[in-house]
C-alpha cells in the first residue's frame, strides 16, 4: 500500500496542475466509492442513523470526494493553507489559555481535522498532538513525516497520558480528536437512535490535568478553503473522576451531534462506527 500512496502523492504534486487537483481528487474520491463496495457500504452505514439510508447512499461519494480532497491538503498542502482559514470564536482560545494555562482542543474526523494542529500553530502557540498508531508501521513513519515537526506527537499507546499532562504542564495546548477510541474501549453512548462508543481519553485527562476542554471543528466551505469554529470551553466539574468524565463528553456529544447532522458529507469516518 506504501508504494501506491508515494505513487498517488508523486502524480498529484509533480505531474497534476495545481487547478486540476481538487477535481481530480474529487472524481477519484467519487470512484473509490463505486467501485469499492465494502468501503462504500461502511460509509452508508455510518451515515444511516443520521440522515436515513436513501441520504446516506446519496451523500456516500461526496463522503469520499471530501476525504479524498482533505488527503490532498495534507501530502501537497499549501504553506498559508493554514493562515487562510476564516475564524469564528477564535479569540475563546487565546483568552482560556491566558486564564487557564491548561488548554484541551478537541474535534472530530469533519472536514479537515488535520489543519487544526497547523492553524493553531500559526497563531503562535506551542502544541502537542495524539494520533492513532496503524499496523503498518512504514506507513505511520511515512504518515508522520508530513506532519508538522515542531509538534509534540504522542502515539495513543501505552503512556500516552502521562505524556499528555507532561505536555499540558509545559504549556502546550493539546489537540486530540474525539469521536472514536484509539487504545481504549471508550464509553457507550446513544446518538441518533443508535449506538457507539465515544473517547473517554480526553476527559480523563482533563479532569486529571485540571485541563479545560475546547470544542473546536474545521469545517470545509469550498475546496481549499475552511472555517474553523471554537465553542465554549468545557470545565471539569464536581464528583469521581468518572462522573466528571461522563458530564464533559455529555456536552462535547451534544456538539458532535450538530456537525454530524448538519455536515455529513464532511464527516471522514471510514471505519464502522456504530455498535
Amino acid at each position: 500500500m506504501l508504494v501506491l500512496y508515494k505513487l498517488l502523492k508523486f502524480i498529484f504534486r509533480h505531474v497534476i496542475p495545481k487547478a486540476l487537483r481538487y477535481p481530480l481528487a474529487r472524481f477519484v474520491g467519487r470512484m473509490v466509492c463505486f467501485l469499492n463496495r465494502r468501503r462504500r457500504n461502511i460509509v452508508v452505514s455510518n451515515l444511516t442513523p443520521i440522515v436515513g439510508k436513501k441520504q446516506a447512499k446519496a451523500f456516500a461519494p461526496e463522503v469520499l470526494a471530501n476525504f479524498s480532497m482533505t488527503a490532498v491538503d495534507f501530502f501537497c498542502s499549501r504553506s498559508n493553507l493554514a493562515r487562510q482559514i476564516h475564524e469564528e470564536n477564535a479569540s475563546i482560545v487565546e483568552k482560556s489559555y491566558r486564564r487557564f494555562k491548561k488548554v484541551i482542543v478537541v474535534t472530530a474526523h469533519i472536514g479537515n481535522w488535520e489543519l487544526g494542529m497547523s492553524y493553531l500553530m500559526s497563531k503562535g502557540y506551542s502544541m502537542a498532538g495524539v494520533y492513532a498508531p496503524y499496523r503498518e508501521d512504514e506507513v505511520v513513519d511515512w504518515i508522520m513525516s508530513h506532519r508538522n515537526p515542531d509538534v509534540e506527537w504522542i502515539p495513543a499507546a501505552r503512556g500516552a497520558a502521562k505524556a499528555c499532562l507532561s505536555a499540558l504542564d509545559r504549556g502546550r495546548l493539546l489537540g486530540m480528536v474525539a469521536d472514536i477510541p484509539f487504545g481504549e474501549k471508550g464509553h457507550r453512548v446513544g446518538i441518533f437512535g443508535a449506538t457507539t462508543h465515544l473517547p473517554l481519553g480526553p476527559w480523563a485527562i482533563a479532569a486529571r490535568a485540571n485541563s479545560i476542554v475546547i470544542p473546536g471543528f474545521v469545517l470545509r466551505e469550498r475546496p481549499g478553503q475552511y472555517r474553523v469554529i471554537f465553542h465554549d470551553p468545557i470545565v471539569p466539574g464536581e464528583g469521581s473522576l468518572r462522573r466528571q468524565m461522563e458530564d464533559m463528553q455529555n456536552i462535547y456529544r451534544g456538539h458532535l451531534e450538530y456537525y454530524l447532522k448538519t455536515y455529513p458529507e464532511q464527516w471522514g469516518m471510514l471505519q464502522p462506527f456504530w455498535n
